[in-house]
């Protein structure tokens, strides 16, 4: 049995570790439930070419963790721009492909928007190719990463198996395990988020973390460190905190397992904590960290950059109660760290639901659905 995984995971560009994770993730999850002895190829939209899959009647499946439905647009081209090439070529040699965990980006990607968004025509098209509409046979079938898309999907007459969440969010070693909440806290990474524009704000979230809780301070980066390193490191007081490079593979995002508390912008940081039952505050600076957070009722709120807000034109918060308008230029620091700071106090009831949360997605959605898999 062999299975073709798609990634968008590349050794050049950005090296985001967060797309590794979760193609690593569903590997674990696959030998788990379908034993080791299964084997996979994995194509990389950046690193590998259509030319480079010389037989494609050796896999069962082709399995498409992260698949992005995307959105009418005024340029109309569909990302990445291999994908429906490659699909195309699973269609022809009639090979089914299985999306899981698709997750929909736009912001700010809340309910509203999800039921009156309109895909683009062509991925239109060749969803329903792939999955079907609802109550029709289809050769594959998709799940969503989150609520907001499965809203998306249907709302678009695309059928679909539901919400199983983040492939990244399950580690099958410690589904279910006790929560690791301390109560003192000795370290904290603070995850450098992709728009320059809350990179400052960043760096005032490091020292204010600092100086409320008094212990170290590491800012972490997922993919693209060449280019935060060269226009912070002649800026910042480095006295305060250390920088970590964390890209490259999933492998170096285990410097995390020494550290107690995630506060930051990355949803795959803020996922690597809650998978490894620590507490994380996620400050969604997109539709896909809010999405995870309405899906989840995650520890966190929505704190888009200027630019997307005038793109989106307009602009939310999540909080446990309810979603306002927000009309702050820069990400609102001092929030995070009351937030968290309540948290812990409280002894982090938000955590403790959401992994609960993720456990049921578990046992509910991801492994029945991993399970039927050819």
């Amino acid at each position: 049995m062999s299975y073709l995984i798609l990634s968008s995971h590349a050794k050049t560009g950005s090296r985001n570790s967060g797309d590794d994770l979760i193609n690593k993730s569903l590997i674990d999850m696959l030998k788990k439930l379908k034993g080791e002895e299964i084997t996979y190829d994995v194509f990389s939209y950046r690193d590998n070419q259509l030319a480079d899959l010389t037989d494609m009647h050796q896999y069962k499946a082709v399995l498409a963790p992260a698949l992005r439905p995307s959105v009418e647009r005024q340029d109309q081209t569909i990302f990445p721009l291999k994908r429906p090439l490659l699909l195309d070529k699973a269609r022809n040699h009639n090979i089914p492909v299985f999306a899981i965990g698709a997750g929909w980006g736009s912001y700010p990607g809340i309910f509203k928007q999800a039921k009156h968004q309109t895909l683009d025509q062509k991925d239109k098209a060749q969803l329903l190719y792939h999955f079907g509409q609802p109550g029709t046979a289809a050769k594959g079938w998709i799940s969503c990463r989150d609520l907001t898309t499965e809203i998306l999907l249907k709302n678009n007459g695309i059928q679909c198996k539901g919400t199983t969440g983040d492939c990244a969010l399950f580690d099958v070693n410690k589904i279910g395990r006790k929560a690791k909440l301390p109560k003192v806290i000795k370290s904290i990474a603070v995850s450098l988020p992709h728009n320059q524009q809350h990179w400052e704000a960043t760096y005032q979230l490091a020292l204010e973390l600092k100086n409320t809780y008094s212990c170290p301070i590491y800012l972490t980066v997922h993919g693209y460190y060449g280019e935060f390193s060269n226009i912070v490191n002649s800026n910042w007081n480095h006295n305060h905190f250390m920088i970590m490079d964390l890209s490259g593979g999933a492998r170096n995002l285990s410097f995390y397992e020494t550290i107690d508390v995630h506060i930051g912008f990355r949803l795959h940081a803020h996922i690597w904590f809650l998978r490894n039952r620590k507490p994380s505050l996620l400050i969604a600076e997109d539709g896909r960290g809010m999405g995870h957070l309405l899906t989840l009722n995650g520890l966190g709120y929505s704190a888009a950059s200027k630019t997307t807000r005038q793109k989106a034109k307009e602009q939310i918060t999540f909080t446990k109660e309810e979603m306002v308008k927000e009309k702050q230029n820069t990400p609102p620091i001092s929030k995070a760290v009351q937030m968290f700071k309540k948290e812990q106090e409280s002894e982090y009831p938000v955590t403790v639901g959401s992994l609960a949360k993720i456990d049921q997605l578990w046992k509910e959605k991801m492994r029945p659905l991993l399970e039927q898999l050819p």
